[in-house]
């Protein structure tokens, strides 16, 4: 009988209006995606899945592969859904897995002779490269990695120093020179390439 309940509750959560779940925090989300509620993660999918693939996108070039990284993120979070403290912000428990996602698929990968290919339509990379360079995260960009990923997650995804710290796996000493030496240097770049 109360299996039957708990059921018929997740059936009737399914059954909420997209509206409302748009009115629900993450962590309000993650926790109804706890008890079976489907359209809750569906609806943190939507609200993550272009962040995640804008934060992966640093860790690969590969556009397949950031799309592989970021389901392969939600495939762990939605079998340890469960497993989420609500005591953390969402977002911090998501990049958490992202990035050690990311790790682990690198580890994986085996380099091959086709890596050192020249890529078809190396132009076309180079031209798109020349725009992006004209906003402030494509100089961002060519910042060392954990540089980057500090000003990505601090500025693109809202997080405290504490959490950042928890998602890159540092202390919070570290993250506070990362960023500054991320912003001294984006400062020199700006000067330099608008005197």
């Amino acid at each position: 009988m109360a299996a039957e309940t708990t059921k018929s509750a997740a059936a009737g959560d399914d059954a909420i209006g997209v509206v409302a779940l748009h009115s629900f925090s993450s962590e309000e989300l993650a926790w109804r995606a706890g008890q079976g509620c489907r359209a809750s993660f569906t609806e943190l999918v939507r609200r993550y899945a272009p962040r995640l693939s804008a934060f992966l996108c640093r860790r690969t070039r590969d556009r397949h592969e950031v799309e592989d990284l970021v389901q392969d993120t939600f495939l762990r979070v939605y079998e340890n859904i469960e497993r989420y403290d609500r005591s953390w912000r969402f977002s911090t428990w998501l990049f958490t897995i992202a990035a050690r996602t990311a790790i682990s698929h690198h580890r994986r990968r085996r380099p091959t002779c086709a890596a050192l290919d020249v890529p078809v339509g190396a132009c076309d990379a180079a031209a798109e490269r020349r725009e992006e360079r004209e906003n402030l995260w494509s100089l961002a960009a060519e910042l060392p990695e954990r540089q980057y990923q500090a000003l990505r997650l601090k500025y693109n995804e809202d997080m405290s120093i504490e959490e950042i710290a928890r998602v890159m796996g540092k202390s919070q000493v570290c993250i506070k020179v990362l960023l500054y030496r991320a912003r001294t240097a984006l400062a020199r770049r700006l000067t330099e390439t608008h005197p």
